[in-house]
This record gives structure tokens, sequence and C-alpha cells, in this order.
């Protein structure tokens, strides 16, 4: 069904990177952009050309000329006319399938009077907006757990803080993902396969086709009874396990003996659950679930117990095997055994979820394909959890190595975030941006009134004076708040791709803050 609902020719691509699911979410994602600045629609435009459901830019500002000069979203016609209607209409224009609404008031007003508005938003990018408007946003939308994103182009420097309590992805499609194909502990059913096996009765056609897990299980089975149960442990032991595969060889020719041996390191190690899943299965959440709890955490706690009863200490098996030199006949038989078994553990997560859902007192229950997907990744879950904007701007001695350890180079980017956050005090005590006049006298004004601002937010961080240079400093001036298209090109780009990863729930967005230095093209990611 969501096939017919999402054009598969228009979403090709993407649809090969998150799938129907993903694309499903994002049709029904509705983000708010606060001020339709350059950063502001450079980030919609990468969610409108996707497929993004709906989007509502909240900006009270008429556009002027230089908005022509870095927006690509705002024309010559609409010199005068409302920043947010206009860009809406222009953004509109790439996909006819999103909705695109516009809101003509002040955001900061908005913030101050009816915060409330930014409830029904499934995320809310925000730009431009002071500090203490800002920070409260940030809380209230903390609080209703939405996600908030914060882009940011000035002059040559460019940032991108997520802020959200916490964000559960299924599937995080890791680049180092391996087949699950327990061939350490065999379960019953595919040891009884290889048992039926006996490589030594088998013409060189069969031979040269015994698909190579078989190989493998045979292997090891073998080298366990000729040492006292235990499987290959040294280098040595490593080396002459791959010399029994060879010996076992009927010619140098069998593929997949060849394969065998590339895989061999798969057959002596033993199963483990990485440390990013056991911490789930460990955490609060998952240990006493509540009738509060949601999909993620009920299957969580569901996923503890089937580890320590039907899985005997393993996950779910995935159930897919690799491509693998095998006759039909062989390989088939393989891919039928992984796909019952796994079969098997969706079937006793399912009992596991129902069972929790019965003892919660809960009537609704959890679709089996999403069932199906947990276990299928079960190997890769992650939980991340972020630190809120009130936490990062209240002052915490015990956070100082959080930026000295990045303080070491003399052209590291840490020094642009504290920068940029001491830009902010600056504005909240002259109203304007230092450098924002080109007037020479001024100018060394504001390179003073600059300085004055840094090291007061170094103090507060526990950092001496010394942490930020005078030469950066100067170069804030300079840049006088421009928003350059290039740099706001750059991060909106950056934040959409962001953005997807927290609707779509798949991959694992950065965590938490994002800063790029636009001089050197280097960019810097910190959890701040």
């Amino acid at each position: 069904t969501r096939t017919t609902m999402t054009d598969s020719e228009k979403y090709d691509r993407q649809l090969r990177l998150w799938g129907e699911d993903g694309q499903a979410r994002l049709e029904k994602a509705h983000v708010c952009l606060i001020n339709g600045c350059a950063t502001g629609t450079e980030t919609l435009k990468n969610l409108v050309l996707p497929g993004i459901g709906a989007f509502t830019i909240v900006d009270d500002k008429k556009v002027e000329e230089a908005d022509l000069g870095n927006n690509f979203f705002l024309d010559k016609p609409s010199l005068g006319q409302s920043r947010a209607v206009r860009a809406t209409e222009l953004l509109r224009e790439l996909n006819d399938r999103v909705k695109g609404y516009s809101v003509e008031e002040d955001p900061v007003t908005l913030i101050n009077t009816k915060v409330d508005f930014f409830d029904s938003f499934t995320i809310v990018i925000a730009t431009q907006l002071p500090e203490s408007s800002l920070r409260k946003l940030a809380t209230f939308l903390y609080d209703k757990n939405i996600p908030l994103v914060v882009p940011r182009s000035y002059g040559f420097i460019g940032s991108i803080r997520i802020a959200t309590p916490e964000h559960t992805i299924i599937e995080s499609k890791p680049d180092n993902q391996t087949d699950d194909l327990r061939l350490y502990n065999p379960f019953s059913e595919l040891q009884a396969y290889v048992d039926s096996i006996d490589l030594n009765t088998l013409d060189s056609s069969r031979h040269s086709h015994v698909p190579y897990i078989v190989i493998l299980i045979k292997i090891l089975q073998k080298w366990r009874k000729e040492h006292d149960g235990q499987s290959p442990k040294t280098r040595q032991e490593k080396d002459a396990f791959k010399d029994a595969i060879t010996a076992a060889q009927l010619n140098s020719l069998e593929e997949n003996f060849t394969e065998a041996k590339k895989a061999a390191m798969r057959a002596w190690m033993p199963p483990s659950i990485s440390s990013d899943v056991q911490a789930i299965l460990k955490d609060e959440k998952a240990v006493n679930p509540t009738d509060k709890s949601d999909e993620f955490w009920i299957l969580a706690a569901a996923l503890r117990e089937f580890v320590e009863n039907e899985g005997k200490g393993d996950l779910p098996l995935s159930g897919s095997i690799p491509d693998m030199h095998s006759d039909t006949v062989g390989y088939v038989t393989v891919q039928r055994l992984y796909h019952e078994k796994a079969q098997s553990d969706i079937a006793a997560m399912t009992a596991r979820v129902d069972g929790i859902l019965t003892r919660l007192g809960q009537s609704r229950s959890i679709p089996h394909d999403t069932i199906k997907k947990f276990c299928k990744n079960a190997r890769y879950l992650q939980v991340v959890r972020y630190r809120s904007l009130e936490e990062e701007y209240t002052p915490d001695p015990s956070r100082t190595d959080v930026f000295t350890n990045h303080l070491e180079p003399a052209d590291n980017n840490v020094q642009f975030y504290l920068l940029l956050r001491a830009v902010d005090k600056f504005y909240a005590t002259h109203r304007r941006f230092p450098g924002y006049f080109d007037d020479k006298l001024e100018m060394e004004t504001d390179i003073a009134g600059l300085r004055s601002s840094v090291n007061s937010l170094l103090s507060e961080v526990g950092l001496p004076t010394s942490s930020v240079k005078d030469e950066p400093v100067h170069e804030l001036c300079r840049f006088g708040a421009a928003e350059m298209h290039n740099i706001a090109s750059f991060i909106g780009g950056v934040a959409s791709q962001e953005i997807i990863k927290l609707v779509t729930h798949q991959y694992v967005p950065f965590n938490n803050t994002f800063i790029f230095n636009g001089m050197n093209s280097s960019t810097t990611t910190l959890a701040l």
C-alpha cells in the first residue's frame, strides 16, 4: 500500500537509502522553520525535494535587498513583500506534493506569548534567534520531546546544534555490518544439516559446491575434538585452522573452500552483543517498562527477556545469508534454515511483546512488521541522548575538559563555537552584531566589545582568556554577521541530512554540535 502512496519513479534513489517506511515517515512529517533566511531556506530545500509532508515558515520580516544577494528562494519581485510568504511559494515550486504554510508573525513574540504554537510540529528548525528566545523555545521543545535543530551561518563559519532528550534508532545501518551466521554455536537445525553431510563421501562436483558455512562448521567441530573443545585462539592456531581448510580441499580450484578460508575468522569468534545494545538492555526503560513506554522500549524489554530465555545469550537471528559458491539446492537449503530460525525468533519475540503489553494492562499491539524489523536489526540498535541547551549554557566546571581537549591546535574549530556564543552575548547587550556597520572607529570599538564578551564566556566555562586569540575575534567582527550563500548552502545540506535521520529514525545523527570552518574547509563534532 505504501508504494501506491509514494511515486517510486520520482523518489527512486532515496527509497534505496531509507525504504518505503522511511519515506512514509518523511511524508507524515511537518517541520517548522523560524525565519526564512538563506540558511533556513537551504535547509528546507533539501527537505522539500525528497518529499517532506509539510513545512511552515514563521517570519515577520519583509524581503530586503540583502536577501536577494544570498537567498535563492527570494527574487527581485519579492522586494517589500513578506519573506515567509514568498519563500514558501518558491519552495513549493520544487515539489507539488509538499504542503507549505507561512505565518507572518514575529518569532520572538510568538515564543514569548504563544510558545504552544510549536507543539504540533515534528521538528523545529530555529535560525537567527536571540539567545534568550532560543533557550526558551529549546526548553519547551525538550520537555515535549520535539527535536530542535539550530543551523547557523556567520561569515565563513557555520554550526548546527541538535537538541532532543532521546532519539531511538532501529535501522542504524552501520557501514561495517557483518552477516549473522552463528558459526561458533550453530542452532540445532543448522547443526543437523551440517551433520547430514560427509565431505569424504562426496564426488568432486558436489564437494566443490558445499556452502562454505557447512565447511567452516565441520572444520571447527573437528578442531574442537582435537583441542579439548577449544576454538583457535592464538595466531599460530588460527593459521593452523586455515591450513585444515586447505587440507580438506580436493583441489585448489574449489572456490567454496577459498571462501571458507576468507571467512574463517567468523568461525572462531564467539558471539557477542555490542556495548551499545548491552546498554539498551540494561537501561531502566528496558528493565522496567511502563504503560507510557513507546514501541521501542517495549521491544527492548521483550528483547531483554528473549536474550535471557529463548536466545540463551544471543540476539534474534537476522535470517539473511551472503552470496556464496554453491549449487542451487545447497544454497536454498541453507537459506531456508536461516529464514525459518529467524521466523521462529520473531515468533518468540512477538510472544514476549504481547506478554509485556498484557502485564502492563495495554490493549494496544505492535505491528508484526515492526517486530520483524526490530529483530532483523537487533545487533545495531542505537539510542542517542542529547543534552539540553539549558544544560549546555549553564556553567559547569566539570565539563571544561570538553573544550580543553579540542583547543590544543591553534587553528581549532572549538574557538569558533566559543566566539559564536560570545557574539550572542554581544548582541544581548548592544542589540546588534559586532562589525555590523562598516565604520573603522566603530569596528575597533566592536572588537574590544567582542573581546570582552569572549573573556566573560571563557571565565564562565572555566577556561583561560588565552584560549581564544585576538585574530579570530577580529575575523568575527569583519564578518559583520554576514550570511554567505555558499556557507548557508553547505550548512543547510548537513542540517537537512540530520533532520531526515531524525524523522525516519534511520542512520545515526551526530551528537550534538557540528562546527564548519569555511576558511580551511574543516569540521568538528562535539558533545556539549
